[in-house]
C-alpha cells in the first residue's frame, strides 16, 4: 500500500478514477483545449472492474459513490493497475520511488486546507479552507519551497473549465526533517494530511476541474528518474479525463 493511501477512508470518498497524466503547465491567459492522444483502436468500456483491462485500453467509469464526481479515462496499455475502491491508479512499476508514478483523485464536496509549508504542515494549516478552484490553485502556488509552474487555464475534452500546474520538491529536502516525516500538500476536515508526496524528488502535476459548481482534483505524481515514456502515458491519461 503506498503512502498516498494511508488514509483510505478519505480516498475512497473522493476519488473518481485515473489513467495517463497531466501535462506540464505553462502560462496561458485564455482557455485552451487539453490535447488528447488519439487511440489506435476503440477502447473497451469497463464499469466497476479492477485494472488492468484484458484489452489493454479501457474506459474506467467511477460510480460517484457518496456523491463523488464520476470520471472517465482511457488507459494507454496493459500494465497500469488499480482498484476502483482504492481510487487510485499506478504505473507498470508501481507508485514508489525512484521510477514509479501514478494518479490520485479527489472528487467529492470537501473543503481543502492547503498547507502554507508542506514540510511544516502541522503549524501552517490555514484557519479557513479553499473552496473554489481558484482558491486552491492560489494556495498551492503560494506554498513554500514548491517552485510551482505558472497555472494554466484549460478546457477539458468535455468542455469543462479547469486549471493545471506543476509542483516540485526541494532537491535537498530531507523528509525526516518534516512534521511526522511527511511532505504534505493538503488536508481536509478529519484528515490531516490527506495528500502527501511518496518520496524525494517527486514532481506533482495537478489538474483541477470545475464540475457543475463542484471540484475534481487529480494529482499525477512521478520522480526525476521516472522514464519519460511513462510520464507521457501519465499525461495522456490525465488529458483523456471527462467528468460527470
Amino acid at each position: 500500500m503506498n503512502a498516498y493511501l494511508k488514509h483510505s477512508k478519505f480516498h475512497k470518498c473522493l476519488m473518481g478514477l485515473l489513467v495517463a497524466g497531466c501535462t506540464t503547465a505553462t502560462p496561458a491567459s485564455t482557455a485552451t483545449p487539453v490535447s488528447t492522444r488519439p487511440p489506435s483502436s476503440a477502447p473497451t468500456a469497463v464499469r466497476g472492474t479492477p485494472f488492468p483491462s484484458p484489452a489493454g485500453r479501457a474506459h474506467f467509469i467511477a460510480d460517484g459513490s457518496r456523491g463523488g464526481v464520476a470520471i472517465t479515462i482511457t488507459l494507454p496499455r496493459v500494465g497500469w493497475s488499480g482498484e476502483r475502491d482504492e481510487w487510485h491508479v499506478e504505473g507498470p512499476g508501481g507508485f514508489q520511488p525512484p521510477e514509479g508514478l501514478g494518479i490520485i483523485s479527489f472528487t467529492v464536496d470537501e473543503e481543502f486546507y492547503v498547507y502554507g509549508d508542506p514540510c511544516h504542515w502541522q503549524s501552517t494549516r490555514p484557519d479557513s479552507p479553499a473552496t473554489t478552484a481558484d482558491e486552491i490553485v492560489e494556495a498551492l502556488v503560494a506554498q513554500a519551497s514548491r517552485n510551482p509552474s505558472a497555472p494554466e487555464r484549460i478546457t477539458t475534452n468535455d468542455g469543462r473549465a479547469g486549471q493545471r500546474l506543476t509542483l516540485h520538491m526541494p532537491v535537498d529536502l530531507v523528509l525526516s526533517d518534516c512534521d511526522e516525516g511527511t511532505f504534505a500538500m493538503l488536508g481536509v476536515a478529519g484528515e490531516d494530511p490527506a495528500l502527501w508526496v511518496q518520496g524525494s524528488r517527486e514532481i506533482d502535476e495537478i489538474l483541477i476541474v470545475e464540475v457543475d459548481g463542484r471540484i475534481a482534483l487529480l494529482e499525477g505524481g512521478y520522480y526525476e528518474a521516472t522514464p519519460q515514456d511513462l510520464v507521457e502515458e501519465l499525461h495522456a491519461i490525465l488529458d483523456s479525463a471527462t467528468f460527470d
